[in-house]
């Protein structure tokens, strides 16, 4: 299975896992974990855009499929924001914040604005 600088950059994002987290992770696992993963997470090198990059280390590729397989398994199980922007709620509650409450909100007023001016 290979695995690119965009497809990590992405898993790493939605787990946010920082350079640093991953740079204490790898220390002496990897040569200069810092300097890979700013290039992995940046996908960029000398200006260039490096998404399509293929990881070559074995021990960084586990630990994506790993992450992957636990972000798999936490997103069955979680409620999401009734917004639609993916973060997660707790509780009872429909909306992670009083902004996805106020897009949900103006996503409805826009239908029945829309609905009302058609006929």
């Amino acid at each position: 299975m290979e695995i690119t600088f965009g497809d990590f950059k992405r898993l790493m994002e939605i787990r946010k896992r920082s350079v640093d987290d991953l740079v204490a992770l790898f220390r002496g696992k990897i040569e200069e974990p810092r300097e890979f993963f700013e290039r992995a997470i940046s996908c960029r090198w000398h200006g260039e855009d490096r998404s399509w990059v293929v990881i070559p280390y074995r021990s960084v590729i586990d630990f994506y499929r790993r992450e992957l397989a636990f972000h798999q398994d936490t997103a069955k199980h979680q409620r999401v924001c009734a917004c639609g922007c993916g973060l997660p709620v707790f509780d009872r509650k429909k909306w992670s914040g009083d902004a996805c409450r106020k897009r949900a909100q103006r996503g409805k007023s826009e239908t029945v604005d829309s609905a009302i001016a058609s006929p």
